[in-house]
C-alpha cells in the first residue's frame, strides 16, 4: 500500500529542486546583466559641434552623439529590466526553497509542513480554477490534469495525512 504522505513529500522536493535551480541561475544571470548595464553611466553633457564651422564632420559628430545618447538610454532601461527580472527570479527561487522545505517537513511528519502545504495547494488550486475558466482548447486538458494533481495533494494532506500507516502484517 503506498504511503501518500511520502509521495506528496517527494513531489514537493522534486518541484522545489526542479524549479529552484533554474530560478537561482536566472537570478544570478539577470543580476550580472543588471550590474553590467549599470556599470557605465551616461556622459553628463554631450558636446555638439557647430555645423557651419565644421561642415560634414560636425554633422556626423552630432549625429553620433545623438545616437550615443539614445543607446545610453536603452542601456539604462535594460539595466532596470534586468534588475526587475532578477528580483522576480529571486522571488521564484525563494518560493521553490519553501516548496523543498515543506517536502522535507512532510517527510518528517511535521505539522507546520502540512499546514503550509495545504495553504500553498489551496492557493495554487484557486489559480488553476481561474485558469480553467479562461483557457480554451487543449490547454484545458493540461489544466484539468494539474487540477487533478492538486486535488490529490490536498486529499493526501488533509484527509490522509493523520492516519497512521500500518507497518507489517495486520495483527490478529
Amino acid at each position: 500500500m503506498p504511503d501518500h504522505r511520502l509521495i506528496v513529500a517527494r513531489g514537493f522536493r522534486i518541484a522545489g529542486l526542479g524549479l529552484g535551480a533554474p530560478s537561482l541561475l536566472a537570478t544570478i544571470g539577470f543580476g550580472i546583466g543588471a550590474f553590467m548595464a549599470a556599470a557605465h553611466p551616461p556622459d553628463p553633457k554631450p558636446e555638439y559641434l557647430d555645423v557651419q564651422t565644421y561642415g560634414l564632420v560636425g554633422l556626423l559628430s552630432n549625429a553620433a552623439t545623438g545616437v550615443g545618447g539614445v543607446l545610453s538610454f536603452v542601456n539604462a532601461l535594460a539595466g532596470w529590466v534586468f534588475g526587475l527580472l532578477a528580483a522576480l527570479a529571486l522571488a521564484a527561487a525563494l518560493f521553490c526553497g519553501l516548496l523543498y522545505l515543506v517536502g522535507r517537513g512532510l517527510k518528517a511528519s511535521a505539522g507546520w509542513a502540512r499546514i503550509v502545504g495545504v495553504l500553498l495547494m489551496a492557493l495554487l488550486s484557486l489559480n488553476a480554477l481561474l485558469a480553467f475558466a479562461i483557457v480554451r482548447g487543449p490547454a484545458r486538458l493540461v489544466d484539468a490534469a494539474l487540477l487533478a494533481a492538486l486535488a490529490y495533494v490536498l486529499w493526501a494532506l488533509v484527509w490522509r495525512f493523520g492516519k497512521p500507516i500500518a507497518s507489517g502484517p495486520p495483527a490478529d
